[in-house]
C-alpha cells in the first residue's frame, strides 16, 4: 500500500496552524464584544439603581405620615436627607431648595440633585404627592 497524500486524507484532525487561526479569531471577537457587554451591564445596573433612588424619594410622604411630623430639609443638606432614605451605594441626593413635606404627607414642590455612577441629574418633586419627575 502506498503512503502519501491519499493516506493523509483518510485521517481526521486539524493542523496546528488551523487551530491557531481559530484561536486568534476567537480572541479578536472577545476583545470586541467584552467591553460592550460590560458597558451594557453597567447601564442596566445604573438604571435599576436610578429607579431605586426615585422609589426612595417617593417614600418621603409615607415617612412623614408614619412619624406624624413634617419633614423639612434645608438647601444642600445631603446628610439630613440621607438619614431618612436608603440609597444605593455611591448615590446621593441633595435638595437644591428647601424640601418640605407636611405631616399629612402633602409635598411642597422642590428640586433635587441626584448623582451616582458619574451622572448628575436634577429631579423635581411635585405637589401634592411627591411624584418624582425629570426637570423640564
Amino acid at each position: 500500500m502506498r503512503r502519501g497524500c491519499a493516506s493523509r486524507v483518510g485521517r481526521g484532525g486539524f493542523s496546528l496552524l488551523e487551530l491557531l487561526v481559530v484561536l486568534a479569531l476567537i480572541g479578536m471577537l472577545s476583545a470586541v464584544v467584552a467591553p460592550r457587554l460590560a458597558r451594557t451591564y453597567d447601564a442596566i445596573a445604573g438604571s435599576g439603581e436610578r429607579d431605586e433612588v426615585v422609589r426612595q424619594m417617593e417614600r418621603l410622604p409615607l415617612l412623614a405620615r408614619h412619624d406624624g411630623q413634617a419633614i423639612v430639609i434645608g438647601r444642600g443638606d445631603r446628610a439630613a436627607l440621607s438619614s431618612r432614605i436608603t440609597l444605593p451605594e455611591g448615590w446621593s441626593v441633595s435638595p437644591l431648595e428647601e424640601l418640605r413635606i407636611e405631616a399629612s404627607g402633602v409635598c411642597h414642590p422642590a428640586r433635587l440633585s441626584v448623582s451616582g455612577r458619574g451622572v448628575v441629574e436634577v429631579r423635581q418633586l411635585t405637589a401634592p404627592a411627591c411624584e418624582v419627575r425629570d426637570e423640564e
